[in-house]
């Protein structure tokens, strides 16, 4: 992690950080991602506990002609293996 993003994350507020997780962690789009028409690029790692390969694969048999590219990584990809990632967006 960049020294930016820790401090980011240092300087957030507490209350703050744990209602955006909450937020994210009841999201709930798996009814409307069958509507994405736009080329999607689905980047997932190997070995991510958060979003588990099995979330991309449902992605991809959702998101009609969508790409999917597994790193050898957990939640960051961009960060443990930021040149596989790169190569992928690219």
């Amino acid at each position: 992690m960049s020294h930016q993003n820790g401090l980011m994350l240092e300087t957030a507020p507490p209350v703050g950080y744990a209602a955006c997780c909450g937020a994210i962690r009841d999201m709930d789009q798996r009814d409307t991602v069958g509507r994405i028409k736009t080329p999607t690029l689905i980047i997932y790692g190997a070995q991510d506990p958060v979003t588990p390969p099995g979330d991309a694969e449902f992605l991809n048999e959702r998101i009609h002609g969508s790409v999917k590219v597994e790193l050898n990584a957990a939640h960051l990809s961009n960060v443990k293996q930021p040149d596989a990632f790169t190569e992928a967006v690219s």
